[in-house]
């Protein structure tokens, strides 16, 4: 008869002390990960770029949280990180502070998850499949994200400059001595010492780029067009590009919301990591859409406003203006939106904001982060509403004529009548 067990062997490399060592590591390396990316989002000009970030720090938020996960089967009480030692910690330090596109590429892509995907190989060859099963089959799966990962970031890394700048070369110098200097990643005697604070221990914050930046393809404007849409494609275009742009400009707050907060709770970072993952996708899935009209990026100016604004504010006003405000009121377009492309017969366009609207429901369930920091003081969350959409309603009149402010307050005549 068939055992599906047969192959295993019964015997392994690690305890489980030395296990949960190695588990604390991996979860401390792919949350600092998650987490150095998407303050990256609004930093790094490259749209493609901004692209990849952001699928890839979905994914290692849900691997730091399955080790987070792991660590707790492995006998430690609480569901709560493990400092991994000065050594690791600098590096990913170090690794915050890339100076340029290419350089931070090539420190991660190139230097820092190989030898994390080499551990994770090393440590599943090493360890018992059938007693640690849980960590065996983690293993796998994990490193196989990794190997897909490091394949993506090469290939983009290969469409940058060929000569990188010799402070990029110094640079991915500096990042391999620190990788060097941890050892394998594999090596339990080099792992976690003690109970960390948090999954982003002694790692800092760096400011917020004013206006999220944007590669040579854009240019910044007052308005989304240069002239009012002469017909219904132009102003499908005009707004395909608006929407993709402004699907960014979500992702890029997001990923600041996410970095600059390591106090709050890891399943917040958990959930807005893949809030972010979905409006990086939305971005994309208005881009393509622009492209399927024959337009392409560029075709346009883009507008600083929407990210510009936002972070001008702290955080429980930007959660509110995000959440419960910018998501729930956009959640009716695209009900619109869906229903005028069903009955003019554009099944793409149907789709998109289909998915889209179904995406921001989670999204604007996340709101409830406010309330978490709000300790549920109701009176304290109608101050924070009603500071909200007063600073709102002061930044609209300033900006009348911002093309997303008409779209929120339906000002624009020439989308009303498209919508018709």
């Amino acid at each position: 008869m068939y055992d599906i067990y047969a192959g295993y062997r019964l015997d392994g490399r690690f305890d489980v002390a030395q296990t949960a060592r190695l588990v604390a590591r991996y979860h401390y390396v792919e949350a600092q990960l998650m987490r150095i990316a998407a303050g990256k989002m609004a930093e790094l000009p490259e749209w493609e770029l901004k692209c990849l970030l952001g699928r890839h720090l979905w994914q290692d938020s849900l691997h730091a949280d399955a080790w987070l996960s792991r660590l707790i089967d492995l006998r430690w009480p609480r569901r709560a990180p493990l400092n991994p030692g000065e050594a690791t910690c600098q590096l990913l330090r170090l690794l915050d502070d890339a100076p340029g596109s290419a350089a931070f590429v090539a420190a991660v892509y190139r230097q820092v998850k190989p030898r994390l995907a080499a551990a994770y190989a090393a440590h599943r060859a090493a360890c018992a499949p059938l007693a640690d099963e849980p960590t065996w089959d983690l293993l796998g799966r994990i490193y196989a994200d990794e190997q897909e990962q490091i394949r993506q970031g090469m290939a983009l890394l290969e469409t940058f400059s060929s000569e990188m700048p010799v402070a990029a070369q110094n640079y991915e110098t500096a990042i391999a001595a620190a990788c060097d200097a941890i050892g394998s990643f594999a090596a339990p005697d080099t792992a976690a010492e003690r109970e960390a604070g948090g999954s982003f221990e002694g790692q800092s914050i760096r400011p917020a780029p004013p206006i999220a930046a944007r590669d040579g393809r854009f240019r910044f404007g007052e308005r989304a067009a240069d002239h009012p849409p002469a017909n219904d494609h132009e102003m499908a275009l005009m707004m395909a590009h608006r929407d993709a742009d402004n699907e960014m400009h979500a992702a890029e707050l997001l990923g600041r919301n996410l970095y600059e907060h390591p106090e709050m709770p890891w399943e917040y970072h958990v959930d807005t990591a893949r809030q972010l993952w979905d409006e990086v996708r939305h971005a994309v899935l208005y881009q393509r859409y622009l492209e399927h009209l024959g337009g392409k990026l560029g075709d346009f100016p883009v507008i600083a406003g929407n990210y510009a604004y936002r972070i001008g504010l702290d955080f429980p006003h930007r959660l509110y203006d995000l959440h419960l405000r910018g998501e729930k009121l956009g959640m009716p377009d695209l009900i619109r939106y869906r229903e005028t492309a069903r009955a003019r017969g554009d099944t793409p366009y149907a789709m998109l904001n289909d998915f889209v609207h179904a995406d921001e429901v989670p999204h604007v369930k996340n709101g409830r982060w406010l309330h978490w920091l709000l300790n549920n003081d109701e009176a304290a969350f109608r101050t924070i509403e009603r500071e909200t959409m007063r600073l709102r309603a002061a930044y609209e009149q300033a900006h009348a004529d911002d093309p997303i402010v008409m779209a929120y307050t339906g000002l624009v005549p020439a989308l009303l009548r498209h919508e018709e």
